[in-house]
């Protein structure tokens, strides 16, 4: 991609502010043309240059020289507004009029819902755009494994609501090929961190940096706006053996979104998530030290060797209406591995209710009514010296409301002691649980075959004498 590591003061400032160069004007979006191809081209930050989003090609902001390429192989202009194929004349849009959402059927497949938002708002007409997927992965799964997949999935979470569980609940699964880009490239990574040797009571701190360069391949992201990305990582990995060139007869039958994205578009996700697979290597870089902190505000990735396919995955994609809200589920339809996200239980709304009461102002009601009203009321009425059945009523009632009063303050004291702790606690477990499973680490996508370099370099240490005993009374 570039031959150096992009950031540098030698590179010209784009706003003009720091570099002598600022005479000769800012180039913006819309006055600056691709030399190479005349498109529009768009500052990137990750690149500190301009990028054309059709040709890839990056150059410098101040005069327009190409300086680096991102580098990715393009199978055909997926921008171009070209005759329709005899293919895709047989094929129609069916357009949600509710959020949106398109998706891409042959002539004899309908929907009757939205598989994204549920709503029943559908409207087909014929084929906008030239449909150009260049290579497929079909489908293994069949829909009656995908339901029992999903419906494994939603009993394995905890704390949510019965009624989400319940079939009815379901809307029905859609077969649907996801529009990714697959990506393969070469990664170097800056990591920085905080080592600390500790030896008796002199402690050796070290100022680290790591540098990481290492190769992936097969890594998918998905070009669709209307699904959450986090599910399409969560039921990763796919398995590549079984792509093959885009052929009609596999889109017979199932229905398929079109990106919304382009590659240049989504360059800074590429790297986002690159700099998560580098993390991976902390537990390499910790294993050098007695105790290891990393500074993720301070890693700097940069990718090379780009190369992009555009591919259809199969995915088993439902939406599930609670409460007034949708949760969107999938499944690998490859695979069969199931994600996405589940409600919780309105109990621990609930309990978040009590604690927010045990902190507000109208805590002191029962209490001064405990300490100060009710006493009052039961001297009053004991030295009024009468000996009527109303009398002793009035006492047992008092007597009662006050034994009531005390029973909620200690109520009360232990929820403000005990359950703050033990909510944030459950919320903790319910949220990690609930919510996407994570994406499949380095394993999954490593390049073993080019290898894996890993430099190690500390600088800037100090020695620091233990001021106190906590280390001694933890050991």
């Amino acid at each position: 991609m570039w031959s150096a590591r992009p950031f540098n003061s030698d590179t010209p400032d784009p706003f003009g502010k720091n570099n002598d160069r600022s005479s000769e004007g800012v180039l913006s979006a819309e006055s600056a043309k691709c030399p190479s191809c005349a498109s529009n081209i768009f500052y990137q930050p990750e690149v500190q240059g301009m990028v054309c989003r059709n040709c890839g090609n990056i150059y410098n902001p101040s005069t327009l020289e190409k300086i680096g390429s991102l580098g990715y192989t393009i199978e055909h202009d997926y921008t171009s507004d070209s005759e329709l194929s005899e293919d895709d004349k047989k094929r129609h849009e069916i357009i949600c009029d509710s959020c949106g959402a398109t998706m891409i059927a042959d002539e004899h497949m309908m929907s009757t819902m939205c598989p994204f938002c549920g709503s029943p708002a559908i409207i087909t007409g014929r084929l906008t755009r030239e449909f150009k997927p260049d290579y497929i992965v079909p489908f293994k799964i069949d829909r009656k494994t995908a339901e029992n997949n999903i419906k494994k999935w939603i009993k394995s979470r905890k704390m949510t609501p019965m009624g989400f569980k319940s079939k009815s609940r379901l809307t029905k699964m859609t077969a649907l090929y996801v529009p990714f880009w697959i990506l393969d490239c070469g990664v170097n990574t800056d990591m920085y961190g905080t080592g600390k040797n500790i030896k008796g009571e002199m402690t050796t701190v070290h100022s680290v940096r790591a540098t990481a360069t290492y190769y992936v391949k097969g890594v998918p992201f998905d070009a669709s706006l209307k699904i959450a990305n986090k599910l399409m990582e969560a039921i990763e990995p796919f398995d590549y053996s079984g792509m093959v060139k885009f052929d009609n007869k596999y889109l017979q039958g199932f229905f398929a979104d079109k990106y919304d994205q382009r590659p240049t578009e989504m360059m800074e996700r590429f790297i986002k998530r690159m700099d998560r697979i580098s993390m991976d290597m902390n537990d390499t870089i910790s294993a050098k030290y007695d105790e290891y902190e990393p500074n993720t505000t301070k890693n700097f990735t940069w990718m090379s060797e780009l190369n992009i396919k555009y591919c259809l995955l199969p995915v088993w994609f439902m939406t599930v209406e609670f409460d007034g809200r949708n949760y969107q589920l999938a499944v690998n339809g490859q695979t069969g591995e199931a994600s996405g996200q589940a409600p919780t239980t309105s109990a621990i709304d609930k309990l978040d209710g009590l604690i927010r009461f045990t902190r507000s102002k109208w805590r002191n009601v029962p209490a001064y009514a405990a300490a100060v009203v009710i006493p009052v009321l039961i001297f009053l009425v004991t030295f009024s010296f009468n000996t009527n059945t109303f009398f002793y009523v009035s006492l047992c009632v008092l007597g009662f409301i006050e034994f009531l009063l005390i029973i909620f303050l200690a109520f009360i004291y232990i929820v403000s002691s005990v359950a703050d702790h033990a909510s944030n606690k459950i919320h903790k477990t319910v949220d990690s649980v609930n919510d996407f499973d994570k994406a499949p680490g380095m394993d999954s996508y490593l390049d073993t075959a080019r290898g894996t370099k890993l430099s190690v370099d500390e600088y800037n240490y100090r020695h620091e004498l233990e001021q106190d005993d906590e280390r001694k009374r933890g050991n």
